[in-house]
């Protein structure tokens, strides 16, 4: 009983002092992500610096498959783009040219490479931003003209574009530009980046598939489309960091689950 009693004082001495030991440790708090203020009196460089964060964000997803000074991972080298955007469309300026491909992304192809980038950019990221991506773009090897005078701004009042438009499951899929990586035979879509989906219900559970959605790289695929050195493509391991990772903000929480339910279902 005697050992007991001294077994437990211990104990609680013990306990008592790494309580307090942790409690002397300082206490870090994560700051509260900064909302990009882009307002119309900025100078182009400015408004440059301000693509530039852009372009490295994971909400636009641009460094997912481009890269400068090398070709990236599923797109073009991007390093001189604001010289050679103007030589793209014989009496289309660069300003006109980078916006059309960012808003229409398969308008014009460069050669070798196939339309994967999201249709939906404009509406992930709003019109300012779009223009502030025009300018980083041009600033790469040309002269910034584009401003955001010159862009027609949503209506005060009027809420933003969301991320993603749509209410059934294939609205969704094509709107949060799932059509552009991922195969659905059901849908009649041909993905040639990420994983088939077409089975995907017969091997993952809607909690496993809900966390690919949220946090694409906590569990990778394991075989996705690769191009071989003649262009084809074979199957291949997947490589991460592909899929954005911010589609909990993209998604609104309906639209996450009606794309679970739908793909959990595909077996």
């Amino acid at each position: 009983m005697t050992n007991t009693l001294k077994v437990s004082v211990f104990i609680l001495i013990i306990v008592a002092a790494i309580a307090g030991f942790a409690s002397m440790i300082p206490q870090l708090e994560s700051p509260a992500p900064e909302t990009l203020e882009i307002s119309g009196e900025l100078s182009g460089s400015e408004l440059a610096n301000l693509g530039q964060t852009v372009f490295e964000s994971p909400e636009a997803g641009c460094l997912a498959c481009h890269a400068l000074g090398r070709e990236g991972l599923r797109g073009p080298d991007l390093a001189n783009i604001g010289a050679t955007a103007a030589e793209r469309v014989p009496g289309q300026s660069a300003e006109a040219y980078i916006h059309e491909s960012l808003v229409d992304p398969c308008a014009y192809l460069v050669e070798g490479y196939d339309c994967l980038m999201p249709q939906t950019l404009e509406q992930t990221l709003g019109p300012d931003k779009i223009t502030a991506l025009v300018a980083y773009l041009q600033s790469l090897g040309g002269e910034v003209t584009v401003s955001l005078a010159a862009q027609e701004n949503p209506a005060e009042g009027q809420p933003a574009p969301s991320g993603t438009q749509g209410t059934t499951a294939e609205e969704i899929f094509a709107s949060a530009g799932c059509v552009a990586c991922h195969t659905v035979e059901s849908l009649g879509v041909q993905g040639v980046v990420g994983p088939d989906l077409s089975t995907i219900g017969s091997h993952l559970s809607a909690d496993e598939i809900r966390q690919s959605i949220l946090d694409p790289d906590a569990v990778v695929a394991a075989e996705c489309p690769v191009k071989d050195a003649s262009g084809n493509l074979t199957p291949g391991p997947c490589t991460p960091g592909i899929m954005p990772k911010d589609y909990g903000q993209k998604l609104s929480a309906a639209q996450l689950e009606t794309l679970v339910t739908f793909l959990s279902e595909l077996k």
